[in-house]
């Protein structure tokens, strides 16, 4: 469905109905207020009404998984469907890998935010009765990729159909059609891995999924069901649930050049006054941006008006700070900007500051004074308010526009609800407890 604004009444008594031209399939609805009606007063009433829904969910946390072996009475010819809904906010993991007798199979990952459906073949010809997994090699398989940022803890739908000649795969309201290798025999599924590869430490397919998958069908037989009623021909490995349990994470969204989040070095009182840290994820398409810029006091072992800066420039991740006409300068990371959640880590211990991008190798360089945050220090997040006075806050370079989430100092993670709430820190233009990063 495109992007569409609903208005509404503009007194008390009369309503407003309007009709979706397209079945809507919704676990939760947002109210995004666009513009108050200028003569009349806040308020709102809301009804919807649709059709009933039957929802069949499991939980995989990432080393469960489902297994199915099928008689042939239940996979049965002719042509071959797979159906289900997933979300996640992890980028990669396998959702379902299935096999025929003859080898021959197909999987579902992730990889990067992006579906790939894999059509496999056995390695070296005919399987052998040992075998239990299929050779991923580049030789002996074909990929089919569709979607992007299919990470963003929204339902996806998913849909494989396999003709003679060829096979549709829809991801959401996009399909694509692909022919089918003459060498592939499909035939009769006789297991079926959910969650998880067949045989994980033989498959070059992605690490076990983690998240939640409902509706699960093959051809028309309700796989999440079978494992409710624990029929025989199910193996449940891990932990499942029948549920699909909520994230704690909470994502802002800076959609442009009057976006910030301030937030107080009081926040979170370390424990050692000569420990500070500061950590957070972002995603982003553009190559710069400033992610976090602070104004360190004269009695914290700076100098009068010391700034300093964490930003990125070429799609790597730059720290900078200034003082008495030298510069500090330490960079991590590349190709920053594509999209994916990166995790970034800032310490400053004694007279050392140490930067890592996605758990990777920590660059350290010696600042010659400790770096200590007050209770009067303001941290600015992806931006700098249009009027500051007092200039606490300067950014030389570009705004943020992109997504932020599990933003902590000192180890404490920052609630996003209590700053939506105005109950901690300031911030303008901000979309809190939701990423509107879009696909490009």
């Amino acid at each position: 469905m495109s992007k569409q604004a609903f208005p509404g009444n503009s007194n008390a008594d009369s309503m407003v109905q309007y009709e979706l031209q397209q079945r809507v399939v919704a676990h939760y609805v947002r109210l995004v207020p666009v513009d108050w009606n200028p003569s009349g007063r806040i308020g709102l009433r809301l009804e919807m009404y649709g059709c009933p829904y039957i929802s069949d969910v499991a939980g995989f946390d990432g080393r469960s998984r489902l297994l199915y072996t099928l008689t042939p009475e239940l996979s049965r010819p002719p042509g071959l469907s797979v159906s289900l809904q997933f979300k996640t906010l992890r980028n990669s993991g396998t959702l379902l890998h299935a096999q025929a007798p003859s080898g021959h199979g197909l999987a579902l990952s992730l990889e990067r935010g992006r579906l790939l459906l894999h059509l496999l073949a056995p390695a070296g010809g005919e399987k052998d009765e040992e075998q239990q997994g299929l050779a991923v090699s580049p030789g002996s398989q074909q990929q089919v990729a569709l979607g992007s940022l299919l990470d963003d803890q929204h339902w996806h739908r998913v849909k494989v159909e396999v003709f003679k000649a060829h096979l549709n795969i829809t991801v959401d309201s996009n399909t694509q059609r692909t022919p089918v290798p003459t060498q592939l025999s499909l035939g009769l599924i006789q297991q079926l891995s959910v969650g998880a590869a067949l045989s994980p430490q033989r498959s070059a397919l992605s690490e076990n999924f983690q998240g939640c998958v409902e509706n699960l069908f093959y051809n028309d037989l309700n796989l999440i069901d079978l494992a409710v009623q624990k029929d025989q021909q199910v193996d449940m490995t891990g932990n499942i649930t029948f549920s699909c349990p909520e994230p704690q994470s909470v994502s802002a969204t800076f959609a442009g050049s009057q976006s910030f989040l301030r937030l107080s070095g009081g926040v979170a009182v370390a424990g050692s006054p000569e420990v500070m840290s500061a950590g957070l994820q972002f995603r982003t398409w553009n190559a710069a941006g400033l992610l976090l810029m602070f104004r360190l006091p004269p009695g914290a072992g700076a100098e009068p008006g010391e700034e300093v800066w964490l930003y990125l420039r070429k799609a790597k991740l730059h720290l900078e700070s200034r003082k008495a006409g030298t510069i500090l300068e330490l960079s991590a990371g590349s190709g920053l900007s594509d999209g994916q959640w990166h995790s970034v880590e800032l310490s400053f211990i004694a007279e050392r500051v140490m930067l890592s991008v996605d758990r990777g190798e920590e660059n350290t360089a010696h600042t010659g004074t400790p770096f200590q945050l007050t209770t009067e220090t303001h941290l600015y997040f992806g931006g700098c308010p249009a009027e500051e006075s007092g200039q606490d806050c300067h950014n030389p370079f570009s705004v943020f526009q992109g997504c932020m989430r599990l933003l902590t100092l000192d180890d404490r993670l920052v609630d996003l609800i209590k700053v939506q709430q105005r109950l901690l820190g300031n911030y303008s233009h901000l979309q809190i407890d939701m990423c509107g990063i879009t696909d490009r």
